[in-house]
């Protein structure tokens, strides 16, 4: 029998095989405890919105900036959140999130093959990727974005294919305000490949996003969270990077990829427009790690063009088939049970509390919004573009760093639900406060 012929009946290689590897990581991060605040006070934000019948464009949720200026970024995520709630309860998330998440790690497949022509490359492609975007995959409405840049990158890539850029857009910016971030992106790689005739793709998809029902608003939104980066840095997801953390450890590869590829001509010097402000946008907030690596997946991929092409050692059908079904149902043996982190959030405690003003963190905020629901008002959330100045004053009296009784005062707290291991409690307790229900984890103290 000829080598090409054996070849033919034993055609999977382990690094075809691999690229299943990320499908484990995805299921078991799907069924891991609820712990992210901001999706839960998304959820009730849509219920607010299915009710009124429109948009949000004031804060309906807290004693603090009620009724202030407020534009919801994420209204058509926070809708299907409210809907599929209303059906299934929690119950939804993991699906939810193994649905968008896979679709993800698939588009950034097809990116790495496509660029590559590479079948290790792609598979070294997708584990950096699952390093760079495990710890981001949440079911808050980012999770929409990391698929909307990839749909982005995609069509870009394919030129038949950019008619579909402006609705993609359109999507993407009812979904979360990440949206300008594709259209650097866009700008970016037409500049570096002058295409100027294609010109007219971000042009249109620029004006895509102004006809959303939130109009100009999505450019305010912008500026408004321009104007919060102060206090932005007072939330552990936007504070810098560190360098030498396992986030960051995809973006260095893959610099030392593109070196490389430069090395071999795979990249050229026109690339740097791209290259240098994405990974410059990586180094300004854990945040903003995840879409610079996927906007680096072009020259990466380009950088491993037909490395590993000719792997000598395949595998037949038979076993490729039951390995194929193994890492497709073994992760499910081994998920959690989802739901809520209860040791996150206070579940019991929150159903002692009376219907009055509570001092409480940021992240309390988002559960009791959720749990409690909109006629329930809370003190602080972690929406920093609100909050501004009223975030950085919340930071100073939990820290001791102001006295928190003119704050108390100014909006009538008479009960605050706090971390039994804040020094807040013990300065409340000396006050005359009592402790009127506690809970693993949680305290709810109410004034003498």
């Amino acid at each position: 029998m000829s080598t090409a012929v054996a070849v033919s009946k034993r055609r999977f290689s382990l690094a075809h095989l691999t690229l299943l590897i990320p499908w484990i990581a995805l299921v078991i991060d799907g069924w891991a405890p609820i712990s992210d605040n901001s999706f839960l006070w998304h959820i009730r934000a849509g219920t607010v919105q299915l009710e009124e019948g429109a948009v949000l464009t004031a804060d309906p949720f807290s004693f603090t900036a009620g009724g202030e200026s407020w534009l919801t970024q994420s209204w058509l995520a926070e809708l299907l959140y409210a809907r599929l709630e209303a059906s299934n309860g929690l119950d939804f998330v993991p699906w939810l999130l193994l649905v968008l998440t896979a679709l993800t790690f698939v588009g950034v497949g097809l990116i790495a093959f496509k660029t590559s022509q590479s079948v290790v490359a792609t598979a070294v492609v997708l584990f950096l990727s699952t390093i760079s975007l495990i710890s981001f995959l949440v079911p808050r409405p980012v999770i929409f974005s990391y698929l909307l840049f990839v749909l982005v990158i995609l069509a870009w890539e394919r030129p038949s294919s950019r008619w579909s850029l402006p609705f993609i857009f359109w999507i993407w910016a009812s979904m979360h305000g990440s949206f300008f971030i594709g259209l650097a992106y866009v700008g970016l790689r037409l500049l570096s490949k002058k295409e100027w005739r294609a010109l007219s793709v971000p042009l249109l998809s620029g004006l895509a996003v102004l006809l959303t029902p939130h109009g100009w608003g999505v450019v305010r939104m912008l500026f408004d969270f321009m104007a919060a980066s102060p206090y932005l840095s007072l939330l552990t997801e936007w504070r810098t990077p560190e360098l030498f953390s396992p986030v960051f450890f995809p973006l260095f590869v893959g610099i030392v990829i593109i070196l490389y590829g430069a090395s071999k001509q795979r990249v050229v010097p026109l690339d740097l427009i791209l290259i240098v402000p994405f990974f410059a946008l990586a180094l300004t907030a854990l945040r903003s790690v995840p879409p610079a690596w996927l906007a680096l997946l072009v020259p990466v991929s380009a950088s491993l063009s037909g490395v590993g092409r000719e792997i000598p050692k395949r595998f037949a059908a038979v076993p490729t088939a039951v390995f194929v079904v193994l890492v497709l149902t073994l992760p499910f043996l081994f998920k959690g049970e989802a739901g809520l982190a209860t040791d996150r959030f206070p579940v019991a405690t929150a159903d002692a509390l009376a219907d009055a003003p509570v001092f409480h963190n940021d992240v309390v905020g988002g559960y009791l919004i959720w749990d409690r629901g909109p006629g329930f008002q809370v003190f602080i959330d972690d929406r920093a573009e609100l909050y501004k100045e009223r975030m950085q004053e919340y930071v100073n009296v939990r820290s001791g760093n102001q006295p928190w009784e003119p704050v108390f005062e100014r909006y009538a707290i008479s009960q605050a639900l706090l971390r039994d291991t804040e020094p807040m409690v013990g300065w409340l307790i000396e006050a005359g406060w009592v402790r009127t229900a506690e809970e693993e984890g949680f305290v709810l103290l109410a004034d003498g």
